[in-house]
């Protein structure tokens, strides 16, 4: 049985998906879906009672459906707006999960969305996962993967050698 914190992350990503890109995720991955690459890939970083980062990779062939379904089918084909899509799609993933792990009083800071060229740079070897799913989208699939860190004093600036943006 997935802990409350991966249940949290499944149930935020996806209604995200839902309600932001219009698109469905499926739990059950087709073999198309299995075999595209996550090839692209946006963070979240935030600080307050917990600190962490929210990683949402996703297959670069859904990023025009989820441009189009946010933005209009002229964004569809400009590359750094299907970019920021994704990364707004990210930081309501983060938004709406944080409350749901944390309590609906605590206060979080999020940085901007980034985007990650290469994928060399998305996280270090020390950091472990604390929740992960995947899912199948259209002809590709997404993965969101949270990173809790040690609690740290909540007026701190994130320093995990990434923008904080904040």
């Amino acid at each position: 049985m997935p802990s409350t914190t991966v249940q949290s992350l499944s149930r935020a990503t996806t209604a995200t998906f839902e309600e932001l890109a219009l698109l469905f995720p499926e739990h059950e991955l087709s073999p198309e879906q299995a075999a595209a690459p996550l090839d692209v890939a946006v963070s979240v970083e935030f600080r307050g009672p917990r600190c962490g980062r929210l990683l949402l990779r996703a297959s670069s062939n859904i990023l025009s459906s989820i441009a189009a379904n946010m933005l209009g089918e002229d964004a569809s084909r400009q590359r750094p707006l299907q970019r920021d899509a994704l990364g707004e799609i990210a930081n309501v993933i983060c938004g709406n999960l944080l409350p749901a792990i944390a309590g609906v009083a605590a206060v979080f800071h999020l940085s901007a969305p980034r985007v990650h060229e290469g994928l060399d740079d998305i996280s270090r070897q020390e950091d472990v996962p604390t929740a992960r799913v995947i899912f199948g989208v259209e002809d590709g699939r997404t993965e969101a993967v949270l990173y809790l860190f040690e609690e740290r004093d909540d007026t701190a600036p994130v320093s995990h050698g990434y923008v904080s943006g904040a």
